[in-house]
């Protein structure tokens, strides 16, 4: 390899990667992920300060010369005060941080359009923690108080845009009291990850029929199952199921709902018997409405994915089921992880 050969192989950072992108990779690169409770101290406490800080210096710094041109005492004495006020908050506002425990606590779910919940808990330590921030990007920032050896909840809520795994990010703790002259923050990465479902589609088709494993369609069938009570009619419903003295009686359209005979009566849903003019997105919201009426009104379902599937039963812990498959659906026939 000639000399030249060698230099023109070196890389160099783009202009527009600075300070700033440098600062960020140590950061990330050092605390990665934060497992159990993170301590803030002193090397993960960064201070600078604020804007309200650089005019007062800034004033002080006026205030000096001019006592120094008039050679004005009192100037002098209230120069040099400010300046230790300056001083001394600088301490207050790292002490308000310093100490400070956090720790991961859950991350929540919810559906594609709405706001994941994530809870942290702080524990304030021997000091009184005044006026903090906490902050996880594309989320409002939550400020509290807390008094000492006392321990708090926050919930910090990022919205949601698609479904899938949803990280929190990182966490920035932060703090300008008690004056607003000095900022300081620290940085602590939970690997916290909450779970998007689908968007529920709006105005979905009546159910499909489950095939009856005796054949048929077990759709209109009681067989020995018990009168759970009566339901909003809806269209699609088995005639035979209409509560028809209801009706008579002028009291509105109602349908029989049953409990029992879970052989006989259930709901196939099936993602490769949905139209063909549906995309994945348009599917998978499909089957969550569907997922969500059967769990509504207390019927037993099969779900059938590519590669995926779920067998027949109900309650809430069968549909949380579905619904996470649902979310984690990959188009390519992964079926089940992102």
């Amino acid at each position: 390899m000639t000399p030249n050969t060698a230099v023109s192989a070196v890389s160099f950072p783009a202009p527009e990667q600075g300070l700033r992108f440098w600062w960020l990779r140590q950061i990330l690169r050092r605390y990665p992920d934060d497992e159990g409770t993170v301590t803030l101290r002193h090397r993960r406490i960064y201070l600078l300060p604020t804007k309200r800080g650089l005019v007062f210096l800034f004033t002080v710094a006026l205030m000096l010369l001019v006592s120094l041109n008039y050679a004005i005492s009192l100037g002098f004495v209230i120069t040099f005060l400010w300046l230790g006020v300056f001083a001394a908050t600088l301490t207050h506002t790292f002490r308000n941080l310093f100490g400070m425990k956090l720790s991961a606590i859950s991350a929540g779910h919810t559906f594609a359009g709405g706001s994941l919940a994530f809870t942290v808990s702080i524990d304030s330590g021997d000091h009184e923690r005044e006026r903090v921030q906490l902050t996880v990007e594309e989320a409002p920032s939550q400020y509290f108080d807390l008094p000492a050896a006392s321990t708090r909840l926050i919930t910090l809520t990022k919205p949601t845009y698609r479904r899938g795994r949803l990280p929190m990010g990182r966490l920035t703790v932060a703090t300008e009291a008690p004056l607003g002259l000095w900022r300081a923050w620290s940085y602590v990465h939970f690997p916290l990850e909450g779970l998007v479902f689908p968007a529920p589609e709006v105005a979905p088709p009546s159910l499909p029929q489950g095939v009856d494993p005796q054949g048929g369609t077990g759709m209109g069938r009681v067989g020995n199952e018990d009168l759970a009570g009566l339901r909003e009619y809806q269209r699609g419903d088995p005639l035979q199921r209409v509560a028809w003295k209801a009706v008579a009686r002028g009291v509105g359209w109602y349908t029989k709902a049953f409990e029992g005979g879970e052989g006989r009566h259930f709901i196939h849903l099936d993602y490769s018997s949905l139209p063909g003019a549906l995309d994945t997105e348009m599917r998978l919201s499909r089957l969550t409405a569907w997922v969500l009426l059967c769990e509504r009104e207390g019927r037993p379902f099969a779900l059938t994915l590519p590669q995926a599937s779920l067998p027949l039963r109900k309650g809430v812990a069968h549909s949380e089921e579905a619904l996470t498959l649902l979310a984690l659906f990959r188009s390519d026939g992964a079926g089940g992880k992102r």
